[in-house]
This record gives C-alpha cells, sequence and structure tokens, in this order.
C-alpha cells in the first residue's frame, strides 16, 4: 500500500491529483485485504482498471485506490472465464486464437473487463452484457458470491455494479464458435472504424447516445467542435470525446461538459447524460 501516488498517469486522459492510499492487487485474496483496510480506515475507495472512461480530480481522491491487475483466463466449451484486470485487446486476441467469436467489437477499447462490465460498455449496437453468463464478485460483507446474468441487471450503460460497493472479480462469457480468420478480419475492420476517434488523451466518449440521435451529431451542430477551455478541448475528429492537449485540468473538462449539456438542451431540449466516472471532489457541481 502506497501512499500520496499521483492518479494522472494510471488514466487514458492523464488528468488527475493524488489519490491518498493506492495499491495493486492480482488476485482475490489481495483485494479483500485492500477492501479489509479501507474499511478499518472508514476510506472510501475506488476499484482502477485501465483508467479509461474516468476524470479524476486535480485535488485527487482522498481515499484508497485499488488497482486491478488479476488477469488469469480459462476457456471450456465455448465460455471464457477472465478475472476482471485484464485488457480488453488482450482477452479479445485469446477469444480469437480459440476460435471463439462474440466480443470483437471490444477490440481498440482501452479498458478492462471488469470495467466494461461495470457501465455495460459497448460499441456498433452490441453491449457486453449480452455475452456475460455470469459474474463472481465481492459484495459489501466482504463476501465471494456468483451472480447470475439476470441479476447483474444489464441496460444501456448500466448494470447493478453502478449502484453499490460489489467488486467485479471474474466475469464468465459465453461466446459461439467460428473460424479464426473471419474473427480477424471483423477485428480489423472494427480497428478501422475506431480509426476516426482521436489519438490525444481521452475517457473515451463522454456522453451516452440519447437514442436514436447520436451525442456526437448534436454536439456538432451546436457548433462546439474544436471549442477548447484550458487545454481541454471538445475533438475536431470526434465531438462526443473530450482531449487533453497537454496539461488540462479536471476543471476545464468539467467546464466543457457543462457547456456541451447547456447548448445541446437549449437547441434541442435534450438532457445529454455523462457516461464517464467521476472521482474525487470537485469545486464545480458534477454533471448527471
Amino acid at each position: 500500500m502506497k501512499k500520496n501516488q499521483l492518479l494522472a498517469p494510471y488514466t487514458t486522459f492523464k488528468i488527475g491529483g493524488l489519490a491518498d492510499w493506492f495499491c495493486e492487487t492480482r488476485n482475490e485474496e489481495e483485494v479483500l485485504e485492500a477492501i479489509k483496510f479501507a474499511k478499518e480506515k472508514e476510506l472510501p475507495f475506488f476499484i482502477l482498471g485501465n483508467g479509461s472512461n474516468l476524470l479524476v480530480s486535480d485535488d485527487g481522491f482522498r481515499g484508497v485506490v485499488i488497482k486491478m491487475e488479476n488477469e488469469e483466463v480459462q476457456i471450456n466449451n465455448g465460455k471464457i472465464l477472465a478475472e476482471a484486470g485484464i485488457s480488453l485487446n488482450k482477452l479479445v486476441n485469446i477469444a480469437q486464437e480459440n476460435s471463439l467469436s462474440g466480443i470483437e467489437f471490444m477490440v481498440g477499447i482501452p479498458g478492462t473487463l471488469g470495467g466494461v462490465v461495470l457501465g455495460n460498455a459497448g460499441a456498433w449496437q452490441q453491449n457486453i452484457g449480452d455475452k456475460v453468463e455470469r459474474v463472481k464478485i465481492l459484495d459489501e460483507n466482504n463476501q465471494f458470491k456468483w451472480l447470475n446474468h439476470e441479476e447483474c441487471q444489464f441496460g444501456y450503460r448500466q448494470s447493478r455494479f453502478k449502484k453499490n460497493q460489489e467488486i467485479i472479480l471474474t466475469v464468465e462469457l459465453k461466446l459461439r464458435k467460428s473460424h479464426q480468420l473471419e474473427i480477424k478480419n471483423l477485428m480489423n475492420e472494427n480497428l478501422q472504424k475506431r480509426e476516426g476517434q482521436p489519438k490525444e488523451p481521452s475517457a473515451g466518449s463522454i456522453f451516452v447516445n440519447p437514442k436514436p440521435q447520436s451525442a456526437g451529431d448534436l454536439i456538432e451542430k451546436c457548433g462546439l467542435k474544436g471549442k477548447q477551455i484550458g487545454q481541454a478541448q471538445i475533438s475536431e475528429k470526434h465531438t462526443n470525446f473530450i482531449v487533453n492537449l497537454g496539461g488540462a485540468k479536471a476543471q476545464d473538462v468539467l467546464k466543457l461538459i457543462a457547456l456541451v449539456q447547456k447548448e445541446v438542451r437549449k437547441k434541442f431540449g435534450i438532457d445529454l447524460e455523462t457516461e464517464i466516472v467521476f472521482l474525487g471532489e470537485f469545486n464545480d457541481k458534477i454533471p448527471n
């Protein structure tokens, strides 16, 4: 357990102050020890994967950040049993090597399995929750237990894990058999689609698409493409991304989010909901 660890390098946004406490865990027992440490000290805790889809306050986090490094994988009868800390790209490649199809849409997403299951992330009308058979968690009473698909309560960019303090440890995915070459071709097609996304540090898509509308289209129609506050900018490549041009502050990002919500509400009467997670204390009100 380390004290006063800078969080910015652990996020894809490259933004964020110090965590009072920080540790990396490689198995269930280490996760449990870290949680017990936080509870004994009466401190809040946060589970960190690859740090995508996350905005950390400039003032950091007055609690314990637990970075998941557990990434064991087992394959049996078309099912993948994978620990929450595995990167999505590694997982997609393992599936392809074992002729298992169904998660190609996740290739190129800079996250971990636990993080995408938490937010039921997806792309191109596919969501990870549709592939989840069951999830092993550490519950709020420090007990290990399995939840079936229905118990996970998946919705559009939602799951039960967003509403409680349960920790995702292992996920069982049900995939289908296919040919390795077909899977590889699908992966390459999806990577090409992602070429239109910005290369600068970002947290991925900021807003949930208000179906059937596209958040990016609405933002662009408000004339906000390229709008900049400090070193944070609404991407010129994809307007549902806010990028860090170098040295951006969390407060700059928050101000851009508020501006986008205000302009889209004024022009279209639509309340854009944020997709990213906010960690720490912010001077301004955290958006919905």
